[in-house]
């Protein structure tokens, strides 16, 4: 079962090579490296996100996240989760944007149209995390600071489509804050466990560069996501046998 996930997962994220590698990683030696106190997870989900100050674009675009975690035990309640994210989506669409390559002719042809901007970062979150006395509930706060990999527009009119690479109009860095609700699933997975996080983040740097918006555009997104612990068949029985 566990090759027919990392396939299934390999295909669904080819975009990037290296996320491919993580979820092989993370299944293939995940329960390997895993004891008491420590555990790799892999970590997927979609976020909705939107940007401050934009009057020219639809917010809550979906996009897609997918990264591996690790879990540390500091004490029966309290939890560090460093996370890295290879794929982490913030779309969105600009109402009334313009193409500017320089060529007159096709420029023309895009201008003042719809463009939909495809971003896409690596999101480094660390999650510091009060789980209850009933192992049910995580309670989780973290600095997050996100890295931009791509960032691509497509134009749209009745004449077709162009893309463009819009890097020249992105900041390389975000970073800010993340408050997270888990609901643990303990038994679930034959033990091994199903966390279910309701996720809210909020940037505190500027998006945009002036040359697409002069205001401070600070993103912030809406996630939902799961996190699938790697734990040993030991540890799992003992989940199962607790009440």
């Amino acid at each position: 079962m566990k090759k027919h996930l990392a396939l299934l997962i390999t295909l669904f994220f080819s975009v990037q090579t290296l996320t491919a590698q993580a979820a092989i990683f993370a299944l293939l030696f995940g329960d390997k490296v895993a004891s008491e106190n420590f555990n790799i997870s892999l970590e997927i989900g979609g976020a909705f996100s939107s940007y401050s100050d934009l009057d020219f674009n639809d917010n809550g675009k979906f996009g897609l996240n997918f990264g591996i975690g690790g879990n540390v035990k500091l004490s029966e309640n309290w939890f560090v989760s460093p996370n890295i994210y290879f794929l982490a989506q913030r779309n969105t669409t600009f109402n009334n944007f313009s193409l500017a390559t320089g060529d007159a002719g096709l420029d023309a042809q895009f201008s003042n149209t719809t463009a939909e901007i495809e971003l896409n970062y690596i999101d480094i979150p660390i999650l510091v995390t009060y789980q209850t006395n009933n192992k049910k509930y995580r309670f989780s706060l973290a600095p997050q600071v996100s890295l931009l990999q791509k960032s691509r527009a497509v134009y749209a009119n009745e004449k077709g489509e162009f893309k463009q690479n819009v890097a020249d109009y992105m900041e390389d860095v975000d970073y800010g804050m993340v408050v997270d609700f888990g609901y643990v699933l303990g038994k679930a997975h034959k033990g091994k466990g199903v966390y279910l996080h309701a996720r809210y983040y909020y940037g505190f740097n500027n998006v945009f560069k002036d040359i697409v918006s002069t205001s401070t555009n600070r993103n912030s997104y809406f996630s939902l996501h799961l996190t699938l612990p790697f734990i040993t068949d030991e540890l799992a029985n003992k989940n199962l046998e607790e009440d």
